[in-house]
């Protein structure tokens, strides 16, 4: 396992640039304070491996902070546990183990996660959480083209919340949850797939909920789709 801690002077810029082949890789960030960013080291660069275990956490503590940001132009491998937390939640978010994590500082990241994965059997749980500090926040846009995938998400407390998933290929299970108040809520989810995906969808908040569904599903049982909007 590999675990890196950034500062957590409020003055430093967190920034990691990854690119990584072969499997069975374990890897830990924690980048506190400041306002830390993950990416690709260059435009060349990807991600390959199977049976990889990452969790990504980035805090910057409401200096007036922003970006945060985690991109991962390529990811290509089967059996991937990812766990990423932006401005912070987690315990348990399904697990795997663990991991913890809380913390309120009242957080102002701009959050902003964007992935293109492909594969199966991944599991990808994602959190974003913003307070009365909060300057927007709230991105996450997921390409998933593989079977078999978990993918859960949380976007939750104040600031505008925005989904856009792009799921391709069979039995994948997705769980979407946008809660907060204060700023609208927007999720924009296309599945596609001989049997397709089984999705909840939660918008929870007093302000306007808005998604915008696609869904092609060619199985004599069907798929599950459940959607709730509500305070």
């Amino acid at each position: 396992m590999v675990l890196l801690l950034t500062s957590l002077s409020g003055k430093a810029d967190n920034e990691i640039a990854l690119d990584q082949s072969g499997d069975n890789f374990q890897l830990g960030i924690e980048q506190q304070g400041a306002k830390n960013k993950v990416a690709m080291f260059d435009a060349a660069s990807f991600i390959n491996s199977s049976n990889l275990s990452m969790y990504l956490v980035q805090i910057n503590g409401n200096t007036g902070a922003k970006q945060n940001t985690i991109t991962f132009d390529e990811m290509t491998g089967s059996g991937n546990e990812i766990k990423l937390c932006q401005g912070c939640a987690w315990t348990t978010l399904d697990s795997d183990t663990d991991l913890t994590w809380w913390v309120d500082n009242y957080e102002s990241g701009g959050h902003d996660i964007d992935i293109t994965l492909y594969g199966d059997n991944n599991q990808l749980a994602v959190q974003q959480t913003n307070q009365t500090g909060a300057s927007d926040g709230h991105d996450f846009d997921l390409h998933l083209a593989g079977d078999e995938n978990k993918v859960q998400i949380k976007q939750q407390s104040n600031g505008a919340k925005t989904v856009d998933l792009t799921i391709y290929n069979d039995y994948n299970d997705v769980f979407v949850r946008q809660k907060g108040n204060g700023a609208t809520h927007n999720a924009t989810i296309t599945l596609d797939g001989t049997y397709g995906t089984d999705l909840i969808l939660k918008q929870l908040g007093t302000t306007s909920l808005n998604y915008t569904l696609s869904q092609t599903c060619i199985t004599v049982g069907g798929c599950a789709i459940t959607v709730e909007q509500g305070n």
